[in-house]
């Protein structure tokens, strides 16, 4: 393999969270074994933990290991994101690979991090460069009584005063604790009021709807500050949450417009509303599912523009799925029109158009891999 190489080989180091930077105060990219060298011991005087360190070491040997063995010369190479993570991150990651790439006139690489990468970046880094290999590099630890203690109480008390850590371990069951005495207090305490909160409270957080929400409210009152793409993203998620919620609301309105005008305005008892629930359901579909498409299709354009940017291969799964929303909204606005009508002809028109889209989909994969496939071979 090293025969066939055209350029040196790039040993590259990923900070995802830039300790380098937050920690040591070394800006990235950092090329060339010296740099390297420096800025690692930097990173082990600032924080002697820290596993990226032990990642640009681990590199360093790689280089020194390589330099032998591979005719067009080693380069080494460490990237880093943002220590919040995200869209930003992935961004400035990529724009500094394409930074190393004009640099070193390098083709293939060796990706050495301090853990498995994320989805996004693996597919960043492999879109620009033949790898190698990939390297995790993880730090051995002593398997003594003594020190597993160490690490336990280590661990302990960054769950009680590392804030990321503190809110859910200590702050949730506060919440609940302050719940159940004032309930208690008041003579309000009920059990299933009390399996609600607790289950709503499971909800929002297994979902990450807090976290979800709170990153929304920041990047908001961050907006001016943003790049062009993360504003469009902004803009994009809020507009397709409105238009979530006034389709789930509009529809749900219509449904039980529609049982109140059929039991003749009576009280919506269990045994009256059941032989309506198909009725029911296709009203709510109705009413609803075109601004769910809206959204889908604003969420799914935005994700085709942003990794068309990017010339990420990703840009192709999002063609693929618009084409797939396209078709799910003229399904399920048909299977809305068939439960409310009952009307065999819609039956048949949804049968088709599952069959139609089925043919489709198979239709643009195959069409797409091909495109793909000739431009790889195109390039090589």
């Amino acid at each position: 393999m090293a025969e066939e190489s055209e350029g040196p080989l790039l040993i590259l180091v990923v900070d995802e969270d830039d300790d380098v930077g937050v920690k040591a105060g070394v800006q990235s990219p950092i090329i060339g074994r010296e740099n390297n060298l420096e800025a690692a011991m930097k990173l082990l005087m600032s924080d002697p933990e820290d596993a990226d360190a032990n990642a640009m070491f681990a590199a360093i040997k790689i280089l020194d290991d390589e330099l032998k063995k591979w005719p067009n010369g080693v380069e080494i190479a460490t990237v880093t994101g943002k220590h919040d993570g995200g869209l930003e991150s992935d961004l400035k990651i990529t724009r500094e690979i394409e930074n190393v790439i004009k640099k070193l006139g390098v083709k293939e690489c060796i990706v050495v991090s301090d853990g498995p990468l994320s989805p996004s970046l693996t597919s960043i880094i492999t879109s620009r460069l033949k790898v190698v290999s990939f390297r995790s590099v993880i730090v051995k630890q002593s398997q003594t009584i003594e020190t597993s203690w160490i690490l336990l109480l280590r661990y302990l008390r960054m769950l009680i005063y590392d804030a990321a850590y503190s809110r859910i371990i200590l702050g949730v069951p506060g919440i609940l604790l302050m719940l159940i005495g004032t309930l208690y207090f008041f003579n309000l305490l009920s059990l299933p009021l009390l399996l609600v909160f607790i289950g709503v409270a499971l909800l929002v957080r297994g979902f990450g709807v807090d976290t979800a929400f709170v990153n929304l409210i920041r990047r908001i009152t961050e907006i001016s500050n943003r790049p062009g793409l993360i504003q469009l993203r902004i803009f994009t998620a809020l507009v397709s949450l409105i238009l979530i919620i006034v389709a789930l609301t509009t529809g749900f309105q219509a449904a039980l417009n529609y049982l109140q005008s059929a039991l003749s305005g009576g009280p919506l008892t269990f045994e009256q509303v059941l032989p309506y629930m198909g009725p029911f359901i296709g009203v709510l579909i109705v009413s609803s599912i075109d601004l769910v498409a809206i959204a889908a299709f604003l969420n799914t354009a935005y994700n085709i523009f942003y990794y068309y940017m990017l010339k990420n291969p990703r840009f192709w799964r999002h063609v693929q799925a618009l084409l797939i929303f396209f078709f799910l909204w003229i399904i399920m606005r048909l299977l809305g029109i068939y439960l409310t009508s009952q009307s065999i002809v819609y039956l048949i028109q949804l049968v088709l158009v599952v069959l139609i889209g089925f043919a489709s989909l198979l239709t643009s994969i195959t069409i797409i891999r091909t495109a793909r496939g000739s431009r790889v071979s195109k390039s090589d």
